[in-house]
């Protein structure tokens, strides 16, 4: 469908509903079309766009791909086939700390 100009568009904030009615409205024109015998002969390029109008449907929304599952401590160190699959994978956030000297003695003295 080519356009013969600019022109501005307006906000139509129904516009399902608006299309919906507008393809009603060509159906309803078709049909009565074909069952009234019309005098003047049909001009194929009317009756082309408004057919091209008709067929076009809304374009399908595909909803995005979900995430992936977040992966858990256990997810890193599992076991396949008695070997450690995921040895060289790091986390993604990996958190770096430093424990201090009188807490690491302090664990060693009462581990609980």
């Amino acid at each position: 469908m080519r356009r013969t100009g600019p022109r501005e568009l307006q906000f139509d904030p129904e516009i399902e509903k608006t299309a919906r009615a507008n393809r009603k409205a060509a159906r309803e024109a078709q049909a009565s079309k074909g069952k009234a015998p019309s005098t003047a002969a049909p001009d194929g390029e009317e009756e082309s766009s408004a057919a091209m109008d008709v067929e076009q449907d809304p374009p399908l929304i595909v909803p995005p791909l979900p995430p992936p599952q977040r992966r858990t401590l256990g997810d890193y160190g599992r076991r396949d086939n008695d070997a450690l699959a995921n040895q060289g994978f790091q986390p993604a956030n990996p958190v770096s700390f430093d424990i201090k000297n009188t807490v690491l003695s302090a664990l060693k003295e009462n581990p609980y």
